[in-house]
């Protein structure tokens, strides 16, 4: 079947860096998309404006999008892809609840804990996660650029044998979209990673107010990355997740595919808004005091950022 002819309907809620990139993917290669926006400007602003994305290798593309606001409700879809920042998430709770019966939620949230709302929310069979390694930068309501390329991993939090066909039948369109995506048995493995690279980059760069290449070209920073790095894994193998040299190269080849990418905290720490650090590597302090496992250094990352946001510099 041609890639534009694949018969699946998804709704992007949210109009962040993530949202806007994977709308206008998918938009792109032809897929039913339609944007949902916490608020009604933005939405207004994308149906007049349209979307414009800066790819990679630098063309601007100006693409006609559908929007609409969350207050108007989710348009009916196959695929509902929740890209908000865990912070807004228990805001969208009650939304969430309304999801038709055939259609299926993919949360794309940064750290952990976000698992936990969903599961009171959607019924197990229907909530589906993700793990992006995209970079992508709003540069305003109505511009996203595209600042590094990543992988999509999708599948149910714990093992599941069967496939969803709902989930497969996006993973064939975000491919058709140029997207590296793949279907997992569980995610919960590529969480626990993914909180351990956000755990060390994301604080380190709002902190320092770097792009993300920026901390391996310092000693000091690498070097802090490491102590990091150590002290998470050990909170990681008490929840059963092993952590080891592979994981720890993997966050280098991170910070250099994303390398001119500014993390979502920076962005959000420039902005004078909340940042995901409670989620991230106060989630790591978390199971860190349950499991008796100090964590010194993630729990002065978690008080500089809380202290950094809450002072507005």
């Amino acid at each position: 079947m041609d890639a534009a002819a694949i018969p699946f309907r998804t709704v992007v809620i949210g109009g962040g860096s993530v949202g806007l990139l994977y709308a206008a993917r998918l938009v792109l290669s032809g897929q039913s998309t339609t944007i949902v926006t916490r608020s009604s400007l933005q939405a207004e602003q994308l149906v007049q404006q349209g979307l414009l994305y800066r790819q990679l290798d630098g063309n601007k593309v100006l693409i006609q999008v559908d929007a609409s606001p969350v207050e108007a409700g989710l348009p009916e879809a196959d695929l509902y892809l929740v890209t908000v920042k865990q912070t807004d998430l228990p805001g969208l709770l009650p939304v969430l609840r309304k999801v038709p019966d055939h259609a299926r939620v993919l949360a794309l949230q940064n750290g952990m804990g976000h698992q936990e709302l969903l599961a009171d929310t959607i019924s197990e069979e229907r909530c589906y996660y993700g793990i992006n390694a995209e970079g992508a930068r709003r540069i305003s309501a109505v511009e996203v650029e595209h600042t590094g390329s990543g992988a999509l991993r999708v599948g149910p939090w714990k093992e599941r044998q069967e496939q969803d066909h709902v989930m497969v039948s996006f993973v064939e369109a975000a491919r058709a979209a140029g997207i590296s995506a793949t279907y997992e048995q569980a995610i919960e493995p590529f969480a626990w990673r993914k909180l351990l690279a956000n755990s060390l980059i994301n604080p380190l760069t709002a902190i320092f107010e770097v792009p993300n290449g920026a901390l391996l070209e310092n000693s000091h920073t690498k070097q802090l990355m490491r102590e990091l790095f150590e002290e998470a894994a050990a909170v990681a193998e008490s929840c059963g997740q092993k952590m080891g040299e592979s994981d720890w190269q993997e966050i280098g080849s991170i910070c250099r595919n994303t390398s001119r990418n500014l993390s979502s905290m920076l962005q959000d720490v420039k902005r004078h808004r909340r940042t995901e650090v409670e989620a991230i590597n106060g989630y790591i302090v978390k199971k860190g005091i349950e499991a008796g496992i100090p964590t010194p250094l993630h729990k002065s990352l978690l008080r500089i950022i809380l202290l950094k946001t809450s002072i507005g510099t």
